[in-house]
């Protein structure tokens, strides 16, 4: 038979039982923990960045990474410019070409119009002279095949393939946010940002991650993995991005606000890159300014392959003169 003695629970033992409850039952505040967790997969996400990745590592093996991204920034601006690009181009030539007699038309049918009369009010005259000056000049657009929204969708759809390729940087540096997540961190506060980053690069993996960014870089950013140390790096960027926004003067000349407007507000935009994107990989600035100079580059280019005549310019079509009417006197 068992003592009594072995039936009892020892002190020891309550109090540790009962410290442990009573510290369970107490509130605990709410902590943030960052654990090693492997990063969310998108199978959609991998699938559509399997081949720009497959093009870095190709281009990898034959040059280092300081290298490869320059080079792979300027292929893939040459393979949209030479497609799809070359086309826009095209026709916004033939739509500045068409401007002098677009707005000769406009200017006549406006004369025409005012001088029919019988408007109650100047703003009946108005609304009539804007419908009839846009029939026209419809049609006009419609017998040349020339439209801006070719030129509207090029520039569109550029900015999806273009943080495509960023994505694929981010994914390779293994950083904690896209392009504009570390843009934005600069409100948040750029040291917390860095820890955590830092941390979970060291607690993460992924397969598309490429430790040899760390010392392939070049200058004075030799590690592509970290922001600059030095933050000359964005302000490169930015200063390449407004001399690409302010040279670029693919627009017809117009007495509208609204072109003016948007060109210095993108101006505006590229002198705040420097100083947000202080806390984004040198790896990611290294294209985004590699993209910046390829398109500056093929812009060229396209200016020489499909140039847009300013202004009143020589006919290219060779005029043939129709022949003197003959005289009464000089008839058999």
């Amino acid at each position: 038979m068992l003592s009594t003695r072995l039936l009892r629970q020892p002190a020891c033992q309550l109090a540790s039982r009962s410290s442990v409850t009573s510290q369970a039952s107490r509130p605990r505040p709410s902590i943030r923990a960052f654990h090693a967790s492997p990063p969310r997969q998108d199978p959609v996400l991998d699938a559509l960045l399997y081949l720009p990745h497959e093009m870095m590592a190709l281009i990898h093996t034959t040059a280092p990474w300081y290298a490869t991204i320059p080079l792979t920034a300027f292929l893939t601006r040459g393979l949209l410019v030479t497609t799809a690009g070359a086309w826009a181009r095209s026709l916004t030539a033939r739509y500045i070409g068409l401007h002098p007699l677009r707005q000769a038309l406009a200017f006549q049918k406006r004369d025409q119009v005012l001088k029919s009369g019988n408007f109650r009010h100047p703003k009946e005259a108005v609304v009539l002279v804007r419908k009839e000056v846009k029939e026209v000049t419809t049609k006009l657009d419609n017998r040349w095949n020339v439209t801006l929204r070719g030129q509207i969708g090029w520039t569109f759809a550029q900015i999806p393939i273009f943080f495509a390729m960023a994505e694929v940087i981010r994914q390779k540096c293994m950083a904690r946010d896209g392009l504009l997540g570390l843009g934005f961190s600069a409100f948040r506060g750029g040291d917390d940002v860095a820890s955590a980053s830092a941390s979970e690069v060291v607690n993460t993996t992924s397969r598309w991650f490429e430790p040899s960014l760390a010392n392939e870089g070049m200058l004075w950013f030799q590690d592509l993995l970290v922001p600059d140390p030095t933050g000359a790096l964005p302000f490169l960027v930015s200063g390449l991005m407004f001399a690409n926004i302010y040279i670029t003067k693919n627009t017809v000349s117009s007495d509208a606000k609204w072109p003016l407007v948007i060109r210095r507000t993108l101006l505006g935009v590229a002198l705040l890159i420097g100083p947000l994107c202080q806390q984004i990989p040198a790896a990611l600035l290294l294209y985004w300014g590699s993209s910046t100079s390829s398109v500056m580059l093929w812009n060229a280019w396209l200016d020489w392959k499909y140039p847009a005549p300013r202004g009143f310019t020589a006919c290219k079509r060779p005029l043939q003169m129709p022949p003197k009417p003959v005289t009464k006197g000089r008839r058999v």
